[in-house]
């Protein structure tokens, strides 16, 4: 999706561009991501929008996040004002208090800076801060700022509204049924061996995008609906996934295997899960692990070419 165009937006944009980099801003980027914490601040991106975010507080599956300009003179009255010194950016901040959204982890991309400034999950600082301010009321919606805070307010949204997971319903083992196709046909049809048909019509595994894109005319269905038909996903492997570490890992993916960083990442989950349900107990798999030795694999299999 594309950043929504705006004069006041692009301007600060470009100025911002020729800002002198910190060393310890360089040095942060350039670590291996770890886990989102309070304090930090982070770059977002999703598609083609990017966004500088203060993360609030961390629920375990997402982050409460305020968007940043590093252009003060921009504001409303709900913008908090923070000098050069708050951060390692080094340069004074607008932290968009009234902005702040729930967003999913797989849209943090690098961490950038941390805040020397406590807040709470809201933004407000804590009471033993003192070197702030608020901005003022946006003076009309003719202003500048109004249309710089729209643009502001979009880019949250499409960030907060990131999925890449498909959202199983579990209503593919009555699909299959209503069709009348057994296991003889879901290993005729997909070229699996029995076990895994069986699996799948049980609903204890999911269809692959390739084996749901192999059904999908014989279902007479889209392949995104069959997708959905899937059993839930396991929420700890999404969110394993969803993690910064992993998203240097699935972007080499993406560019090993020339698709898209989605598509990368659904490879990833599926791959995993196949071989998780060829276990006596995936539920009890240990994803992490399993997640690494896909990448161990398919990443150092990638480089060999």
């Amino acid at each position: 999706m594309s950043q929504p165009s705006s004069s006041a937006y692009e301007r600060l944009r470009a100025a911002t561009a020729r800002l002198a980099v910190p060393k310890e801003v360089l040095a942060t980027a350039a670590a291996t991501p770890g886990d989102p914490r309070p304090g930090q601040i982070w770059r977002a991106v999703w598609d083609d929008v990017v966004e500088i975010v203060a993360i609030t507080a961390v629920d375990g599956v997402a982050v409460f996040a305020l968007p940043i300009s590093l252009e003060p003179r921009f504001h409303d009255s709900q913008t908090l004002l923070l000098p050069a010194s708050a951060s390692t950016l080094s340069q004074p901040l607008a932290l968009w208090c009234g902005l702040a959204r729930r967003l999913p982890w797989c849209v943090l991309d690098r961490q950038v800076s941390q805040l020397s400034v406590q807040l709470d999950a809201k933004g407000s600082p804590a009471p033993t801060a003192t070197d702030y301010r608020y901005g003022n009321p946006i003076p009309s919606s003719a202003a500048q700022v109004s249309e710089f805070r729209a643009v502001l307010a979009d880019t949250m949204d499409v960030l907060a509204s990131a999925h890449w997971a498909p959202q199983g319903s579990g209503n593919l083992a009555v699909l299959l049924k209503q069709r009348g196709l057994g296991p003889a046909d879901l290993i005729q049809h997909l070229g699996i061996e029995p076990p895994r048909a069986l699996a799948v019509l049980r609903a204890l595994t999911p269809l692959t995008p390739r084996e749901a894109g192999l059904l999908a005319p014989i279902l007479g269905l889209p392949l995104d609906d069959v997708l959905a038909a899937n059993p839930p996903l396991p929420d700890r492997l999404v969110h394993e996934l969803s993690r910064p570490a992993r998203r240097v890992q699935i972007r080499r993916l993406a560019q090993l295997t020339g698709t898209a960083e989605d598509d990368a990442r659904q490879q990833a989950l599926f791959a995993t899960l196949v071989l998780a349900a060829r276990q006596e107990r995936p539920a009890e798999a240990d994803w992490p692990a399993r997640v690494d030795r896909f990448f161990d694999v398919h990443l150092s299999q990638g480089g060999q070419r």
